[in-house]
Order: C-alpha cells, then structure tokens, then sequence
C-alpha cells in the first residue's frame, strides 16, 4: 500500500511540473486538403421568418424550374407544332382563325394536355406529341353543331368519396374554372360515363397549367381568351350556313360544371403526376 501511494504521488507531481512547462514554439499544421464530406454540403438554417420579398423570389424561382420540364413551353415548340397540326386540316375546315395551348378534363377527371384550333369551320382537339414531335390524334368537331357553352368552376357530386374525404374541397380543381362545349343534345348513357375511353357528346378545356407557372402567360394559354374566340367564330358559321334555321339555338350559360368521378383515386394520382403532359421526368417519359 505504502508502494501504491508513492507511485500515485510521482504521477500527480510529473502532472503538476508539466502544467508549469512554458510553451515558446508556435506549433504549425500541415496544409492537409479536406475532402468534400456530405454533411459540410447541408446549408445553415436561418433564423426567423422569411420576408415576403424572399418568399416570392423563392416562389418566382420554383415556377421557373417548373416549367423548364415541359417540352411544349420550350421555345419555338409551339409555333413549330401548330405547323405539323395544319397538314392535318383540309380544305372544309377553311382558314385557320387561332391557335391554342390548353387542357382537357375529361370525364374521368384526367387532365391532358391540348392544342386546340379553330378554323373558319371547324374546332380541332390534337392530341401532340411534343416529344416526338408529331400528331397523335386529331378531333375535328364542325362549329355549326357547337349549340352551348358553360362556364363555370369545377364541383364534384356531392356522394363522391373525393367529398367526404375532404380532397375535393381543397384539390387544386375546385380552385379551376373552365368551360364544357356541347355539340349534341343527347345525354350521355351509364356506360359512357363509366368507361373512360369513350366518346362524350361534349368537351371540357380549362387553362394550361402555363397560366400558372409564368407571370404573364401567352394569351394561347388561357381559357377565357379562347371562350370569346370560340363564341364570336361559332356566330360567324352559324350565320353563314345556308341552313341555318334547322340548327338548334346556340346558348352560353354560367353554371358549375360538375365532374361525376365517385372514386376519383385514380386520377388524384394521374393529375399530381402530370401524366397527361409531355414532361421531362428524368429518365422515365410517359
């Protein structure tokens, strides 16, 4: 014990004398390059709360990264689609009036994305292919059977599980309006409504999601422009018909435009994804 204790007193006086030692040399670290870790990379969290001058400069930038992925809001792709459109026209269809960038609800509620023309005759739905540049589908609708038009913001039925989940009131949907163009009186039957490739006595069209990612969109985006188009060349062919007093009244009505979708889970997942657009998705393209 008596050796255990002197040992403990040597250890405590050779900590004690190190502790008085006076250090006169500067001690110099060699240039070691760091490499990049992972953790250095993640940014420092501000404090506080973003100012509305930084929000919307935050908000201005992710619109911007947004739109970069979709092909037809490149430039020139437009232009150069309605010229590959107009080979499609024939001599019927009669001049092209205007050109349109669009989307199409149908009634499945599946948003697609569409270039709309309309023609001294007639209202052409394309189906474009703004990946591989070329027409897929072509609907020509003549402007005399156009006999209605409703506008109006977009509900779901009531019974739908969308509204009692809550998804309906509070989808980017309910915040759209749009507009539904008839050409025949005939109601669609219980088995068009529930399969969704079939084809429907009327069409809806709503803006594109451009109007929504830039600050001052085209006019071609826009709905509402292309509602007074539409109305004043519907007028114009109806008035140059010779028979123009067979044709049905033309009536444009304010009113909800209701989308009968009872699921709807299907295209909640269509939508959010933008499946219905030409988009760059990294290395996957639908």
């Amino acid at each position: 014990m008596a050796a255990q204790a002197s040992e403990v007193d040597k250890r405590s006086s050779s900590a004690s004398d190190m502790s008085n030692v006076q250090i006169d040399e500067e001690v110099s670290v060699p240039d070691v390059e760091v490499k990049h870790s992972p953790f250095q990379s993640q940014p420092n969290l501000r404090t506080g709360v973003l100012t509305s001058e930084e929000v919307k400069e935050l908000g201005d930038k992710m619109r911007k990264e947004q739109a970069k992925k979709y092909f037809s809001l490149r430039e020139g792709a437009f232009a150069n689609a309605v010229e590959e459109c107009k080979a499609s026209l024939d001599a019927y269809d009669g001049e092209l009036l205007s050109s349109w960038l669009l989307s199409e609800i149908d009634h499945w509620d599946l948003e697609k994305e569409r270039i709309v023309l309309i023609t001294e005759k007639s209202l052409c739905l394309v189906k474009y292919n703004f990946i591989g540049l070329k027409v897929n589908e072509m609907r020509k609708i003549p402007l005399i059977r156009c006999d209605k038009i409703q506008i109006g913001r977009f509900v779901y039925p009531k019974t739908t599980m969308m509204m009692v989940t809550g998804y309906a009131e509070n989808s980017p949907r309910s915040k759209q309006s749009g507009m539904r163009i008839f050409f025949s009186r005939v109601e669609p039957g219980f088995f068009q409504l529930w399969n969704p490739w079939s084809d429907m006595p009327y069409f809806t069209l709503t803006s594109h999601v451009q109007s929504m990612l830039q600050d001052s969109p085209p006019d071609r985006s826009q709905h509402e422009l292309f509602f007074k188009a539409l109305k004043k060349a519907i007028t114009e062919a109806r008035e140059a018909d010779p028979h123009q007093e067979r044709l049905n009244n033309f009536q444009v009505g304010d009113e909800d435009l209701q989308i009968n979708v009872y699921l709807g889970l299907g295209a909640m997942i269509y939508n959010q994804s933008g499946l219905g657009f030409c988009k760059d998705r990294g290395s996957v393209f639908f």
